[in-house]
């Protein structure tokens, strides 16, 4: 009993961090909420869902906030916060598919405080986003959770794999990656005359498959055409999956080796030092490498361990093939979507490795303390990401939001924004137009992270004086001047 209140207690702090940005700015974390949430408060007020455009095409989000809103009566800018509710009780499923791997489950504990407090990257740009592949973030682990369950009931299955499809194209690839490998796991033991599952990984495999296919053809049918990943990208996934497998199949010491390589290009891939991509962030630390030694050493540790389980292998090759397809594939604007995306759950298969290391030594003599020690610190390492990230270039603030509203009837014209501040825009239907080279008597808005940050331009951040340089600043008549919103007209140029 106590060892569940105990694990309670650390998925309480789990979703005080996730939901750490809301509770510090009073508004969804990141642009993307804004599409989302403008789609659910039209699915509350006219009652229907709408297949229009790139947003349509995977509705669950949109329909969560609404019902959620709906139900509870709570307005929907509120219930976007659901979606964060939903990435922290993730951690529920991960215990499952802990207890599955191992019969100790005295580290129960350390799920939550893994999975939110990893150093890999800071958790909370991921999970306190209300986004399409935050909000499938959980299915993907119940998925995960059912497919490796002792008996798959088709029907449930199905429900489970529409839900996943209709809510983001990346998690149900993923998805039904490793569906694949578990069933190339399954194939292999049969071949060797061991007892497998192959019915059930084929039929998860073949549903999912199926559901992928039909909504996809559905959406480009109703919407037009959109290809998340080209053919050629579809061949190399093939490739390294199959590469990637070869390499696991050889042995533990292989596979950890090849995980020991691989984690540190992903961390520097994350603090923008490995994609030709300009982000606002300092070169990594002598600090963090230290963070991440603590992280990814009893995670190997926990990897070699429990090599021989096929939930674990099969885990390993699905999300370590998308970590490896993104960096070998692109190191532009591109590579950086894929690898962003891919490292949400590679860091799901390492946070579930550090917990079953923690799971292996909690037995032994001073083994609790030890953990208790690792997991303290991992809290209190991630503190400082946590914080960046509150007030960071993707955080939105409810000022921000309330004074562009204010602004809303006194602009009569469009206004240059850069990405951040288009997203808002587009949710208050304000006419704007994106940054490039000023001209005279333009209407400018500026926010408080285009003057930190500098000016986000897709996943691009450009200094404001490459656009504004001072002495155009200087000449530039000031009409607004709030706390977070700034609003200029251009002079000279």
């Amino acid at each position: 009993m106590l060892k569940y209140c105990a694990f309670t207690g650390a998925l309480v702090l789990a979703m005080l961090a996730v939901f750490s940005p809301w509770l510090a700015n009073r508004v969804p974390y990141i642009g993307d909420s804004w599409i989302h949430l403008g789609k659910a408060e039209d699915i509350v007020s006219s009652g229907r869902m709408r297949l229009e455009e790139y947003n349509d095409m995977w509705p669950s989000i949109n329909v969560l906030i609404a019902l959620y809103s709906i139900v509870t009566e709570v307005i929907p800018l509120t219930s976007t916060q659901i979606v964060p509710f939903l990435v922290a009780l993730s951690a529920v499923n991960l215990y499952i598919l802990l207890s599955r791997v191992s019969k100790k489950t005295n580290a129960i504990l350390s799920i939550p405080v893994a999975l939110v407090f990893t150093p890999l990257y800071t958790f909370i740009t991921f999970g306190s986003a209300v986004m399409k592949e935050t909000a499938a973030f959980f299915l993907v682990t119940l998925a995960i959770t059912y497919i490796t369950s002792f008996r798959l009931r088709p029907l449930c299955f199905i429900i489970l794999a529409l839900g996943l499809v209709l809510s983001h194209h990346f998690a149900s690839l993923f998805a039904l990656i490793f569906c694949t490998v578990m069933l190339i796991e399954d194939l292999s033991s049969s071949l060797n005359g061991e007892v497998n599952d192959l019915k059930r990984s084929l039929a998860a495999v073949l549903i999912l498959g199926a559901l992928t296919l039909s909504w996809n053809s559905f959406t480009i049918y109703r919407i037009g055409w959109f290809s998340p990943i080209s053919r050629e990208s579809l061949l190399m996934i093939v490739f390294v999956s199959l590469g990637v497998y070869a390499i696991a199949r050889i042995g533990v010491v292989s596979a950890s080796l090849f995980q020991a390589f691989i984690f540190p290009l992903s961390a520097l891939a994350w603090r923008g030092q490995l994609h030709d991509i300009p982000t606002p962030v300092n070169t990594i630390s002598v600090w963090e490498i230290r963070d991440l030694a603590v992280f990814i050493v009893p995670a190997l540790i926990g990897l070699a361990l429990f090599w021989r389980n096929k939930i674990i292998r099969g885990l390993l090759v699905s999300t370590t093939t998308l970590i490896v397809f993104s960096i070998t594939s692109d190191l532009g604007y591109n590579g950086l979507v894929v690898f962003t995306k891919s490292l949400h759950y590679y860091a799901l298969f390492l946070s579930l490795s550090l917990c079953l290391f923690f799971s292996f030594i909690s037995s032994k003599k001073f083994g609790k303390i030890i953990s208790s020690i690792i997991l303290v610190f991992l809290v209190f390492a991630s503190m400082t990401g946590i914080s960046l990230a509150i007030n960071g270039p993707g955080a939105y603030h409810y000022v921000e939001y309330a004074e562009l509203k204010k602004l809303k009837d006194k602009l009569h014209e469009p206004v240059v924004t850069d990405v951040k501040l288009g997203y808002i825009s587009d949710y208050l239907k304000i006419g704007h137009t994106m940054f490039s080279r000023l001209k005279g008597n333009e209407y400018i808005l500026l926010t408080r992270s285009d003057f930190t940050h500098g000016i986000l331009l897709g996943y691009v951040w450009v200094e404001l004086s490459f656009f504004m340089p001072s002495y155009m600043m200087l000449s530039s008549d000031r009409l607004f001047d709030g706390g977070y919103i700034k609003m200029f007209r251009v002079n000279y140029v």
